[in-house]
């Protein structure tokens, strides 16, 4: 039976305030744009224009924003590793991906790509371990590593 391979992002403290930030600001935006939309009907057209662009933009970063808050995860399939932050989908071939490392001393999961690239997973570290697990049932290849202060573990 195959494992739940979804897994939602754990955003820190910091990030969870400046989306926050982000959110506020985009709303006030949309308020003002709109306030100033209505008051200014009379004014002609490239003010109409100028507010209802901006309502418009205020109003597609506020879902954005609100997107990468509530649905930001990753994915795992039988061919791909998929990160979506919020609309943003982001494919990889699982075939590509060769090593998980866990750095202890940091206590971050790094995923390696074979094109040299990788990536850091942002989840709860009580689900480490589930991820791992889940990496290899689809890419039983991967190699997993523990190292501490970038040294192999002895164990």
């Amino acid at each position: 039976m195959k494992s739940n391979r979804t897994f939602k992002f754990k955003y820190s403290p910091v990030v969870w305030v400046l989306l926050s930030l982000v959110l506020a600001l985009s709303l006030s935006g949309l308020a003002w744009n709109a306030y100033a939309l209505i008051q200014n009907t009379w004014a002609g057209g490239v003010k109409i224009f100028s507010h209802a662009a901006m309502v418009v933009i205020t109003a597609l970063l506020i879902i954005f924003v609100l997107s990468v808050m509530v649905y930001g995860r990753y994915v795992l399939t039988d061919k791909y590793f998929v990160q979506y932050f919020g609309f943003i989908k982001i494919k990889t071939p699982i075939k590509n991906l060769v090593q998980i490392t866990h750095f202890r001393k940091s206590d971050k999961l790094v995923l390696y790509f074979d094109d040299q690239k990788y990536t850091v997973i942002v989840i709860d570290k009580n689900y480490y371990d589930q991820f791992v697990m889940c990496v290899r049932e689809v890419n039983s290849s991967v190699i997993f590593d523990v190292q501490i202060d970038g040294e192999d573990t002895p164990e």
